[in-house]
């Protein structure tokens, strides 16, 4: 029984611990937003999460810690929601179309935390710009296997998957970094990410490829 207890105990207070790394990293990225990651102090950040600078620095040693956390949360979004989004998807070109949507949503669901890993990822020491790097490029392989399918089946031109898939994830990423554009001219999520299905994807498909897509698309409308 008392073992029993023991591993609630433990399961509490590593939620306790995981609810209060967010909290401290939701705050960062607030701060660091509006007045750039050299000019938000430890304690202000410690401040605006409601912790003590004591308890701030058992989490983060320092601010490049907190800046590598941001980024980390915001690439382990797109590597766990983007494989599941295109699990058991059987035709390549909507893998690609959903593996690229799902990406999308992503950086929509973390709009600022994008936005700031652009702004602020060049003040990261080379380590952390090192694993920043390997956790991109980690990140990036789903959306790479799914264009590389298509490549694979025929249904894309001549087209080099990784460039590609490189391609998707800069236009998933304006979503964040020119979203005030898109704001001001009425352009949702949802409506964005067909324009660059549309513009993009079928105009690097085979004609039969985008022909069985717009069938597709037709039929889930």
């Amino acid at each position: 029984m008392s073992i029993g207890g023991a591993d609630v105990s433990a399961a509490v207070q590593g939620a306790r611990a995981e609810l209060r790394g967010r909290q401290i990293v939701d705050a960062a990225i607030g701060l660091m937003q509006e007045k750039g990651s050299n000019a938000v102090s430890m304690q202000a950040i410690a401040r605006a999460a409601g912790v003590s600078v004591g308890l701030l620095y058992k989490y983060f040693s320092d601010k490049e810690q907190i800046l590598l956390a941001v980024i980390t949360r915001v690439l382990g979004a797109f590597r766990t929601r983007v494989p599941r989004a295109v699990e058991g998807v059987q035709d390549p070109v909507v893998a690609v179309v959903e593996a690229f949507a799902e990406f999308c949503r992503a950086v929509d669901d973390h709009r600022h935390a994008v936005v700031l890993t652009y702004r602020e990822s060049r003040s990261l020491s080379r380590d952390g710009l090192t694993e920043v790097q390997r956790q991109e490029i980690e990140t990036l392989e789903p959306l790479v296997s799914a264009v590389r399918g298509a490549v694979d089946a025929g249904d894309l031109r001549d087209v080099p998957p990784e460039l590609f898939a490189y391609d998707l994830l800069v236009l998933a990423h304006t979503w964040a970094l020119k979203n005030w554009y898109f704001q001001a001219q009425g352009v949702g999520l949802d409506e964005y990410v067909d324009m660059q299905v549309r513009t993009v994807v079928l105009g690097a498909l085979t004609d039969e490829a985008r022909a069985r897509w717009l069938r597709h698309a037709q039929s889930t409308r």
